[in-house]
């Protein structure tokens, strides 16, 4: 399945809408997809009309003949009358999205087979003297060009609306008839009309929609792909071309309006996706567009300072932090329970207990504080992200309240571009680097990142480091550095497995798990198996904290919506079970059977290199095979799967970015069966070492267990291309054992 939305962002980061004309009150939304259907398959585009393709390319999985975005966007200022005169913006934007592509095989077939979209989405809002428009309509067309040149256009009245309510219709349009060999020729078309005046939230939504970023290399190759983007004058336009990517052609007419095009041929599909960044290792454009003059765009960015045209974009932003961190007003909630804790005689205590103290206090009220609109509190809400820069620069004020010295670091996370190819705000973290004996970092990522945690993705790369020259931030020394890489050992994963047959089917075996994750490697299983009642419990306990009535916004019924937000923990933890199964599937590759004693031992959420741990006993098929009178145990499948690479795979072309150093034990004890004795287990023994890393199984037999300690570790974050035959020989020592297999012989 093709969804829009994944093709919108997959394929390149497309949040755009269509058509930037007001729709006339009259216009149904069949006579307006009518008219968007007659405009566009009228065109005839000489690349939307290429049948045939060099034999060469029919051995790729689909190819794409031809792709093209149009967007036009156009703002103005109005006035509205409320009670008192507002001025509002009116925006109108139109983007059409075209793709043309040849499909060679079952899986391209699969992935374009329905597309999903949001149909219509009104959110306008208003009373009884005005309203603000805020409206978003999507049309899609398809047509099938068959090998004999036959073209099938499809119904689109056919389509499915998996939602269906008045102000919010998502649908979803099957491609019947299309086959293997066939084109589809396809169109997503969407218009929108918003008026803001000057709500935060949705100027926010429009920022980020009016953000394109196209990383010129896909899934599949592409042919040709045309992009244009026309703006009114009153629009100011920002872009970059990275990684020696092609520019725009601009044009300006004598109004003022501009148009920014290029023309894209002979894009390569992705290679080498395993542990890659693409913002990093492959050419890409990033657009970007606000309404206004551009003194009072920096001003509603909190940017007050000297705009220098001539300076490089990240000396701007720098430049801007800077003086937002002047500013910068004081979170009372921190301070309060600081005193709370410490009393009058706060900086008598260790420095490191402040710190930590106040770290931990301000996570607290990142986290723990809750808007009373959003009532969700399952694993997704874990998946959020802090507000470093703000973060940042509180933390830094309260710092210096105490008198602690300390320096700010801008860094641009791995998997965004470097800070050279800095583009906008939202391309920097900062953190707080504390000197002394063992230097001490502060970074707020999510709500499980800790004390002296230094987030994987900030890990080995260049920062800006901003030393106050007083407490009052009007000067500064600015240089850069270099954020160390954590040590393998530090983010791991630990897993104890105690292993047996069920009596009753030898050829299941009976599994009683416990893993024991650190640093980076606990993140992901916490985000799934942590409960945000236990992450709200823990912080309010650690710091002291309020009753949630006192945690919730002024104006509201404090009482009711409390106890609303507790029945939603409760909820929540009707997920757990489902939640811990998706974890043991993920990594055996098969669901469990029969799951019990499943628990979080250990929250992982407070001191330092604090420690994840969940147990859970469960039974699984696949393992032991009847052989006559024996049995055949799979011993090496029980520490994952992992895909050989095949021949294309291991030549590579560019650099490797691993997720973090990281170190993966595995013990596993498995009872040998009555009446049975193990054969084979000495060729279970293996080491291999290199500079990229570790893979070492140990393997004894005493008594009626065999014990298998497994290591496998990556010593980098990062190699070089020219270390990867190194890092494959780890990678095949490893796929090699999960292959192999020891013997139960029958006494």
């Amino acid at each position: 399945m093709k969804k829009l939305l994944t093709i919108a962002l997959a394929l390149l980061c497309l949040n755009s809408i269509a058509f930037a004309q007001d729709t006339p009150p009259d216009t149904t939304y069949a006579h307006k997809a009518a008219e968007i259907k007659t405009k566009i398959w009228g065109e005839k585009v000489p690349e939307f009309e290429v049948k045939a393709l060099p034999a060469s390319m029919d051995k790729e999985s689909a190819v794409i003949i031809a792709r093209s975005l149009n967007v036009e966007l156009t703002s103005n200022n109005k006035m509205k009358m409320l009670v008192f005169t507002s001025s509002t913006t009116r925006t109108s934007k139109i983007s059409t999205y075209r793709e043309r592509v040849k499909i060679n095989d079952k899986s391209s077939l699969d992935a374009f087979s329905t597309l999903e979209y949001q149909k219509s989405l009104d959110r306008t809002r208003g009373g009884f003297l005005t309203k603000f428009v805020n409206k978003k309509d999507t049309y899609i067309g398809a047509k099938i060009i068959k090998p004999s040149g036959e073209e099938i256009m499809i119904n689109t009245d056919e389509e499915v609306l998996t939602r269906n309510e008045s102000r919010d219709k998502q649908g979803q349009l099957a491609i019947p008839g299309l086959q293997v060999g066939d084109i589809l020729d396809y169109y997503i078309c969407k218009i929108e009309l918003v008026e803001n005046n000057g709500d935060e939230s949705l100027t926010k939504q429009q920022k980020d929609e009016n953000e394109y970023a196209f990383i010129l290399a896909d899934e599949y190759p592409v042919i040709s792909y045309n992009i244009t983007f026309k703006f009114n004058s009153k629009i100011n336009v920002y872009y970059i071309n990275a990684n020696k990517a092609p520019d725009f052609k601009i044009t300006t007419e004598t109004n003022g309006d501009k148009t920014y095009s290029v023309q894209l041929r002979d894009i390569p599909k992705y290679v080498d996706k395993l542990w890659s960044e693409p913002f990093r290792q492959y050419p890409y454009i990033r657009i970007s567009s606000s309404y206004g003059d551009k003194f009072m765009n920096l001003l509603a960015a909190g940017q007050l300072f000297t705009y220098d045209k001539n300076a490089a974009k990240i000396i701007n932003a720098v430049k801007s932090y800077e003086a937002q961190l002047a500013y910068q007003g004081n979170d009372p909630v921190p301070e309060k329970l600081l005193k709370r804790q410490f009393g009058k005689d706060v900086k008598d205590n260790p420095r490191d207990t402040l710190m930590k103290f106040l770290y931990d206090a301000l996570k607290y009220r990142v986290f723990c504080y809750y808007d009373g609109q959003n009532l969700d509190v399952t694993s997704k809400r874990s998946l959020g992200k802090a507000r470093s820069l703000y973060c940042i620069a509180q933390l830094s004020h309260m710092l210096y309240s105490l008198n602690i010295e300390h320096e700010i670091l801008l860094v641009a996370p791995r998997n965004l571009g470097s800070l050279d190819n800095f583009f906008s705000k939202d391309d920097v973290e900062a953190m707080i680097r504390v000197k002394g004996d063992k230097d001490v970092y502060m970074a707020y990522d999510d709500v499980f990142t800790q004390y002296g945690e230094i987030p994987a993705n900030y890990q080995g790369e260049e920062a800006f480091l901003l030393l106050p020259k007083n407490h009052a931030y009007t000067a500064f020394t600015e240089t850069r550095t270099k954020i160390p890489v954590v040590e393998a050992s530090r983010n791991y994963i630990k897993t104890e497995m105690n292993v047996s047959l069920v009596p009753a089917n030898m050829q299941k075996v009976k599994i009683r798990r416990t893993v024991s994750e650190g640093g980076f490697m606990r993140h992901g299983d916490q985000q799934n198996l942590v409960l945000m009642q236990n992450i709200d419990e823990t912080y309010t306990d650690l710091v002291g904290g309020d009753d949630l009535t006192k945690r919730l916004p002024k104006g509201v019924n404090a009482d009711k919506l409390s106890t609303e937000y507790q029945d939603a923990f409760e909820k929540a933890k009707e997920d757990l079970p489902d939640n811990f199964k998706a974890e043991i599937s993920d990594e055996f590759d098969q669901e469990p059977q029969e799951l019990t004693d499943f628990k979080v031992t250990s929250n992982g959420l407070t001191g330092l290199d604090p420690v994840f741990s969940f147990t859970g006993t469960f039974v699984m098929n696949n393992y032991i095979k009847k052989a006559g009178n024996n049995y055949i145990f799979e011993a090496g499948k029980l520490i994952s799967t992992l895909n050989k690479a095949d021949e294309k795979e291991r030549t590579r072309k560019i650099d490797i970015y691993m997720p973090a150093a990281r170190t993966l034990t595995y013990i596993i004890n498995f009872t040998i069966p009555a009446g049975y004795r193990v054969k084979g287990a000495e060729d279970l023994n293996h080491s291999q070492n290199n500079e990229t890393g570790t893979f070492s199984v140990g393997a004894t037999v005493k008594g009626n267990i065999l014990s298998l300690q497994v290591n496998r570790i990556y010593t980098h974050n990062f190699e070089k291309v020219d270390n990867w035959p190194k890092l494959l020989e780890i990678m095949d020592g490893f796929y090699d054992f999960t292959n192999q297999k020891v013997l139960l012989e029958k006494i």
